[in-house]
């Protein structure tokens, strides 16, 4: 009776998840604390940019998709980075049914989903991101997807991106 209790308990978390958004708590790791651990297959998502360079405070595009129509995305977290530090901002359009910011040491450098219904689930999410100004390096893209909240990949990468001035 009791392990009845705690298999529906441990479902409705993974049900539900973070909702509403990944807390900042969650900004360095990129882990959510669902009861579960993140997957270790491959990613069934891909992130692509509209450039391989781009300049120093110049905007660009970031596309995550799902390689099957299938694979949809619940949730997401997404930051650009210079090894471990996080760089730059996004912009998303005005109403975005999906995603909003999130703050992670600076407002507006990290993207993460808002409260939606299943049938609001994406297969495709593009977002603008702007480097700094005075910032040169290379940066990746890093993202956190949840298909839902029992089955998510951490550390889904884009190919590298230099950021000249």
């Amino acid at each position: 009776m009791w392990s009845t209790y705690v298999v529906i308990a441990v479902s409705l978390a993974c049900a539900h998840g973070y909702s509403s958004g990944a807390p900042e708590s969650v900004c360095q790791d990129m882990v959510p604390k669902h009861p579960v651990p993140p997957q270790s297959t491959p990613p069934p998502y891909t992130i692509t940019t509209s450039t391989k360079t781009v300049k120093a405070g110049t905007p660009m595009e970031v596309v995550i998709t799902g390689k099957k129509t299938t694979d949809k995305m619940r949730g997401l977290l997404l930051q650009a980075r210079e090894g471990t530090k996080i760089v730059g901002k996004f912009t998303l359009a005005p109403n975005d049914p999906f995603a909003q910011l999130l703050n992670c040491g600076e407002p507006g450098n990290a993207v993460t989903h808002k409260k939606h219904d299943e049938k609001n689930d994406k297969q495709t999410v593009a977002f603008t991101w702007t480097p700094p100004k005075d910032f040169v390096g290379d940066i990746k893209f890093r993202a956190t997807i949840a298909l839902n909240g029992a089955v998510f990949w951490v550390g889904v990468e884009s190919a590298p991106v230099k950021v000249v001035s």
